[in-house]
């Protein structure tokens, strides 16, 4: 990991954490105390990425309103609005969809390379296979 402010890799990761409960490190370079979540498109959200991505698969796989999703949560213990739900599919849906296209993608790449290297049929679902 690189310092977000001056990219140097002379850091050291200190002993407390986030509220959220993400690392928190300090760069000797330029002084500057930084977490994981810096410089990413998550880091001022006030809950956890898996909640929001979460969220997002409820809202997109299984077609929940809005309201429906914050209730649904609600339930769980997060407290956020239907305008939130909204907020983050406008922000993250795209981020989402790629990174399932890229796990989507490297599991047919690796069964085509499999199928081709061992040059018979793979055995079993030809998309819900295990690779190791």
């Amino acid at each position: 990991m690189a310092c977000p402010h001056c990219c140097s890799t002379r850091i050291t990761k200190l002993q407390r954490t986030t509220n959220l409960g993400y690392a928190v490190f300090y760069c000797r370079n330029c002084h500057c105390t930084f977490n994981e979540r810096t410089n990413t498109p998550f880091n001022f959200l006030e809950f956890p990425t898996d909640i929001v991505f979460q969220v997002l698969l409820c809202r997109l796989r299984y077609k929940l309103s809005y309201r429906d999703v914050a209730e649904f949560f609600l339930v769980r213990g997060f407290e956020f609005t239907h305008e939130t739900v909204r907020d983050w599919e406008e922000r993250f849906a795209p981020i989402f969809a790629d990174e399932l296209r890229a796990k989507r993608k490297g599991v047919i790449e690796a069964k085509l390379q499999r199928g081709v290297i061992s040059g018979k049929m793979c055995q079993g679902s030809p998309f819900f296979d295990v690779i190791s």
